[in-house]
């Protein structure tokens, strides 16, 4: 029993260690990762907030709040930069499963020393289901994370507004990687590759076959005029 309660009083300080070493420290989406093809997959699921320590009164409007802006914020980056996506009951276990998970935990100051009466730590995540390995050696997936510490106190903006906008921030995110991975045959034209060089090297191909057919021809009818004035 004293066992117990040694670790239930030391659970405060324990977390408080973990948010510490990750307040402040954020990943953007990974450079390496390959969303090429990929149909990101939506469902019931994608978005979910976990909420710890929050009081009874707040936690029921702020998960409801977290919840319908998160989702917004996601469907609205997407729709805008015209990623390929699609809704399903259930994406568990499908590539391109997206998920945007939140969490948010009250620092009570009762327990952790130092901290004032509006301090939270929170988390936001965003990642995409890999699909194995391609023959470049990337991962073919997205994963995005930010955690830091916040204060309401001096401030106007509730922990919530903080974390809709970090969720919206890794958002654009996925979508930069996924346009970057999945251009238009415009922005394929545009962009040095083997298919730009492939496509200059067939106009200049049919350039210089038009230019002998051209001349070819010219030839021809200087020869049936020479014929014709003698």
């Amino acid at each position: 029993m004293h066992r117990s309660i040694r670790l239930a009083s030391l659970r405060p300080v324990l977390w408080l260690m973990v948010t510490l070493w990750l307040g402040s420290a954020g990943a953007h989406g990974e450079a390496n990762s390959n969303l090429g093809g990929v149909t990101l997959c939506l469902d019931p699921q994608t978005v979910q907030v976990d909420l710890e320590a929050v009081p009874e009164g707040r936690a029921a409007s702020a998960r409801a709040q977290l919840t319908a802006a998160l989702t917004q914020r996601l469907t609205t980056a997407l729709e805008q930069d015209r990623v390929r996506s699609e809704r399903r009951p259930s994406c568990a276990g499908q590539v391109g499963y997206t998920q945007l998970q939140a969490s948010v935990r009250y620092l009570d100051p009762s327990s952790y020393i130092g901290y004032g009466q509006a301090t939270y730590s929170y988390t936001v995540l965003l990642r995409v289901n890999a699909a194995g390995a391609t023959q470049s050696g990337q991962r073919r997936g997205f994963s995005s994370g930010w955690s830091d510490l916040y204060s309401e106190t001096g401030t106007r903006r509730p922990v919530e507004a903080v974390v809709t906008d970090w969720g919206e921030e890794q958002a654009r995110d996925l979508t930069a990687l996924w346009r970057r991975d999945n251009p238009t045959f415009l922005e394929r034209l545009t962009q040095p590759g083997p298919l730009r060089w492939r496509l200059l090297a067939g106009a200049l191909a049919v350039m210089l076959v038009s230019a002998g057919v051209l001349a070819s021809l010219y030839k021809r009818g200087q020869v049936a005029l020479t014929s014709s004035k003698i």
